[in-house]
């Protein structure tokens, strides 16, 4: 590369260039080579210098390989005060040095983990990820940078405005092109570096970023995204509860939903969270103009919660529902924290998935409707999950309330792997419930899926206004993906704003 262009892009090494052109024992080629080698000697490793027949190239390598290791330049200024003595250029040298050097980020043991992490793993081009991280002003890396050397470039970078360290940022959009489990891990690692730094919120938005960002340009119109929403109780009291939230546009790189902060509060509170987000995907996600999909994961004590009727706006005139916007859907929590379930479920929802891309309905033979009241129905229930895999929905006979059989049955299908269950709110026996799930479930002459039947349903209701009764206001459809699961192993810290 010309000097010239050198120059350009040195930003804040010239000066650290300038003041080492003054030290005598940098004058010369021998003497440069020879504080080159005593560097790399102090630090216990080979840096890779570049030497050049110019002495402003030769230093500038000197420089910017210093600056790029962590430890590079108080190493830099050892050896040639060792040289140099105190002379009125070191006086200079350091003063230099101390303007540029940052402290360390975080403790040696964290930088081991994540050098760890990532020893052996199969990683993208982590020099494209660093100047995507870096920008065009970025400190050049050799072609064949290790994923050492550009963390500790990173590291000799400073903050942005939301004051999140580079490499945090590396390693979010690090953890979008990886495996699966490595990118969990990364993540981890990053959540305890930004706990410790009180930056938990905008680590929250950098990885959104991250995630969002990326392969955009692959993301074609109408593409899937999901806002999934948790809801547990909080507390000893039983009046607060914890909302949870994940966002993912798009499935280009596998489930990978990004996490957002908790919220603690009153119901009231949770409600008017929820509308919040479902405002801001619109915002952030509009000009993709995605099929947007909204998913509660509850407990089964919240099983029955009308979460579908719930408002989509803070502050609109005339609530509409969630559930009229979009195709809300409740899951399982329980079933989630339970591997010993999986194996059936995923065999089952293969099964349903089947069906429905055939026809666009669920086969007659395997839907199952629930006995009324029965401990006998139970068993029955119980036995034909038993005998086949091919039922992969269930009607229940009555609402999963406490001390209900409807309950019971939901446990059942839950154990067994049954990805799709509906039930009314209030009455199952009634006769009109039964007839529009029979539609839901078996109009193959229906052109829109499953899911839009169900939300053209709600907006039916709603239209008549809930004087009419209509089954779509008091509609519930469990629908259980195996796949895209997102139970935490740790609780998000909540918003600091709505803890009391």
């Amino acid at each position: 590369m010309p000097l010239a262009e050198q120059s350009a892009e040195s930003g804040a090494l010239w000066p650290l260039v300038e003041v080492l052109r003054r030290i005598p024992c940098l004058m010369n080629r021998s003497g440069r080579n020879l504080v080159m080698r005593m560097v790399c000697e102090e630090l216990g490793e080979q840096l890779p210098f570049e030497e050049h027949d110019h002495a402003t190239g030769h230093l500038y390598s000197l420089a910017e390989v210093c600056r790029t290791h962590p430890d590079g330049l108080p190493a830099l200024v050892l050896v040639l005060e060792r040289i140099e003595q105190r002379s009125r250029q070191m006086v200079a040298l350091r003063e230099t040095v101390r303007a540029m050097t940052a402290p360390k980020l975080w403790a040696s043991e964290e930088s081991a983990r994540l050098f760890q992490l990532l020893e052996g793993a199969v990683l993208p081009d982590i020099t494209e990820i660093y100047h995507a991280v870096v920008g065009l002003a970025a400190p050049r890396l050799s072609a064949q940078a290790t994923h050492v050397e550009v963390l500790r470039a990173l590291e000799s970078l400073n903050a942005d405005a939301n004051g999140i360290p580079k490499p945090l940022v590396f390693v979010e959009h690090l953890a979008m092109r990886v495996r699966p489990e490595l990118a969990t891990e990364l993540r981890r690692w990053s959540d305890r570096q930004a706990a410790h730094m009180g930056l938990s919120a905008e680590l929250v938005a950098v990885r959104r970023a991250a995630a969002e960002s990326d392969h955009q340009a692959e993301r074609p119109p109408r593409s899937l995204a999901y806002l999934v929403l948790q809801v547990q109780r909080e507390g000893p009291s039983g009046d607060r509860y914890r909302l949870s939230h994940w966002r993912q546009l798009g499935q280009s790189t596998g489930w990978a939903p990004v996490r957002g902060a908790d919220v603690v509060g009153e119901l009231e509170l949770v409600k008017d969270r929820v509308a919040a987000l479902i405002e801001q995907i619109e915002v952030d996600w509009g000009q993709y103009r995605p099929n947007i999909r909204i998913e509660f994961v509850l407990p089964g004590e919240f099983i029955n919660l009308d979460v579908d009727q719930w408002p989509w706006e803070t502050d609109s005139l005339i609530p509409e529902p969630i559930g009229c916007r979009y195709p809300v859907v409740v899951r399982s929590l329980e079933r989630m924290a339970r591997r010993k379930w999986y194996r059936l479920w995923h065999e089952r929802w293969e099964q349903l998935l089947l069906q429905l891309r055939k026809t666009g309905a669920v086969h007659r033979e395997s839907a199952w409707w629930g006995k009324q009241d029965t401990e006998q129905g139970l068993r029955e229930l119980t036995s034909a999950l038993a005998r086949t895999t091919t039922l992969v929905s269930l009607v229940l006979s009555a609402p999963p309330r406490v001390e209900m059989v409807g309950r019971d049955e939901v446990a059942a299908g839950l154990r067994a792997g049954v990805p799709l269950i509906l039930w009314h709110r209030e009455n199952c026996g009634d006769a009109e419930f039964k007839a529009v799930v029979e539609s839901l479930l078996h109009g193959d002459d229906d052109p829109h899926d499953l899911l839009e039947r169900v939300r053209l349903a709600r907006v039916t209701a709603f239209e008549r206004g809930a004087v009419s009764g209509h089954v779509g206001e008091k509609l519930t459809i469990l629908l259980d993906d195996p796949v895209r699961v997102v139970v935490p192993s740790d609780p998000a810290p909540p918003e600091r704003m709505s803890v009391a």
